[in-house]
């Protein structure tokens, strides 16, 4: 009865509730595009060199439309073969909400003169401006591309069709509530009663375990009485295995509660732990899947930047043309000048003068040239490090997968802390230690390292002076001062500011920076790898 009751209040709560909203009969009746979508016509386009036609992206249309309080959700241009239709579509959220905000951009565009029958009038009436309407069903009808874009996930719906639609949803809704409300109230009784009879079932137990201990207890003090003086010399023996044994009764329930509580403690360990593998899991297959990609990627940018050293190889060749001929140039003016100074013909200073215009424009072209050649080659070795950096990141998202190759990420400029501990016989001081030092090496003002150029070739060797070392190597020995100098010299060659650490990759069979060859070859390795493992846990 009640239920009944409360279904009546509900569908009454709702129809007052859609004769609030309602609006005249023949808006209800009007069939509009459902999800709310309008349209947007005359948007700016341009024809590029290619003869593909582009116009503003849906983005900054959505932020100029938002900016002007229509709130839209998404704007997507409509596109056909030959580019930017000049056509949007502007989606707005499927609420009445929503419905409000599309009728303001209606209204926003008719108040303007720039509305859907602004628009139809024809070319010679409409200006630069953009024009916007709510889509209908003549809209929906079209057979063009618009139309097309217009009835994809969408359908022509009244209002009416769309309360009468989300009346049924609510009313369904408060069906289900009603239903489970009632399953919870026959659990919940259902409950009561087993724990009202688990009670009574608990007390009656307790009562009968209460008259069997008065009986005994009487029987034995009955027998007490009656064998008082036979059984006199073994009382105190009784007495003491009967409390031994509540000794151990008591041991024995106490380590019943103690198991019982470790079991539970186990039970909630091993549940997070199976949580913390499945996430782990999932976390390493979405690794995976990334490394894939990126696998994909940078085997894509090796044969990018393979193509462009070509180019860039052929152009300095070009170049080395260039440069030849502009030498020849110089050497027959030079004849030419010669051959001047000896009898001064007027042909070959005419000669001359067109040679050396045109060994003028040949060292322009040369130069111009060069300057090319230098940018594309600073881009390109922006693009290697981008890509290097890039691979660190996936092999440091995936440790475990790399842990077995020769190629694995290096902290350039770190201290190894092995050689501190022997130094000193003590891990907390070797640590203070190894800390004290790191930061010696990210000084950049400390630089204990001299050119020698006594073989010809300029190279970098230690200081033999420098007095922090000298004081290193005397007090702490040969190793620690060897793994000072390796992390120093690490550092500053790997990175030209010398005041931090870099990460690399490093071949560790080699002791090397690890190529892209190489490092694109041990992703495609995994790569393998991963697709192969993908397969096995398809297959049933």
């Amino acid at each position: 009865m009640k239920k009944k009751q409360q279904k009546q209040e509900f569908v009454a709560e709702t129809s007052e509730m859609n004769n609030n909203n309602e609006c005249s009969g023949q808006d209800q009746q009007k069939r509009y595009v459902w999800p709310w979508v309008g349209l947007v016509a005359n948007v700016p386009t341009e024809v590029e060199p290619s003869g593909r036609r582009v116009g503003k992206s849906g983005s900054t249309l959505r932020d100029e439309f938002t900016l002007k309080g229509f709130n839209p959700t998404r704007v997507k241009p409509i596109w056909n073969t030959k580019g930017h239709t000049g056509f949007a579509l502007v989606e707005f959220a499927k609420d009445f909400k929503g419905f409000e905000s599309a009728m303001q951009f209606e209204k926003s565009f008719d108040l303007d003169r720039h509305g859907k029958r602004d628009w139809k009038k024809g070319h010679r009436l409409r200006d630069d401006k953009l024009y916007g309407w709510l889509a209908r069903e003549d809209d929906y009808n079209r057979s063009d591309t618009v139309g097309k874009n217009v009835k994809k996930k969408r359908d022509l719906k009244s209002i009416s069709q769309i309360v009468e639609e989300d009346q049924r949803k609510l009313y369904h809704l408060f069906e289900n509530m009603c239903q489970t409300i009632e399953k919870n109230k026959q659990r919940k009784q259902q409950l009561e009663q087993k724990v009202d009879e688990t009670l009574e079932s608990l007390e009656f137990h307790n009562l009968m375990l209460n008259n069997s201990y008065q009986e005994e207890i009487q029987k034995m003090e009955k027998n007490m009485q009656e064998f008082y003086q036979q059984v006199l010399g073994g009382h105190e023996k009784s007495f003491a295995e009967l409390e031994a044994k509540r000794e151990k009764l008591d041991e024995r329930a106490r380590l019943i509660e103690q198991r019982a509580i470790k079991n539970e403690e186990e039970m909630e360990k091993t549940r997070l732990e199976r949580e913390m593998i499945q996430k782990a899991m999932c976390e390493q297959n979405e690794a995976n899947e990334e490394a894939m990609k990126l696998a994909e990627k940078h085997q894509k940018e090796k044969e990018k930047l393979h193509k462009r050293i070509m180019e860039m190889e052929a152009k300095l060749n070009e170049t080395q043309e260039l440069e030849l001929e502009i030498e020849k140039l110089k050497g027959t003016t030079n004849v030419m000048k010669h051959m001047v100074g000896c009898d001064g013909d007027k042909d070959i200073v005419e000669k001359i003068a067109k040679t050396q215009i045109e060994l003028d424009a040949r060292e322009t072209a040369l130069h111009e040239k060069m300057m090319t050649l230098a940018r594309k080659e600073r881009a390109t070795n922006d693009e290697y490090q981008d890509a290097r950096k890039e691979m660190i990141k996936v092999w440091k998202a995936n440790e475990e997968l790399m842990k077995p190759e020769k190629i694995r990420v290096k902290i350039m400029g770190e201290l190894n802390p092995a050689p501190f501990l022997p130094a000193v016989m003590n891990k907390h001081k070797a640590m203070m230690l190894c800390s004290v030092w790191a930061a010696e090496i990210g000084d950049v003002q400390w630089t204990p390292f001299r050119v020698d150029e006594s073989d010809g070739t300029p190279k970098r060797v230690v200081d033999e002076n420098d007095e922090k070392l000298r004081m290193l190597k005397n007090q702490y020995g040969e190793e620690v001062y060897s793994e000072v100098v390796r992390a120093k010299l690490e550092m500053e060659e790997h990175n030209a500011s010398g005041s931090y650490e870099t990460e690399e990759l490093w071949n560790y069979e080699e002791n090397r920076k690890a190529t892209m060859e190489e490092i694109t070859d041990v992703m495609l390795k995994i790569r393998s790898k991963l697709a192969a493992m993908k397969n096995k846990r398809k297959r049933p």
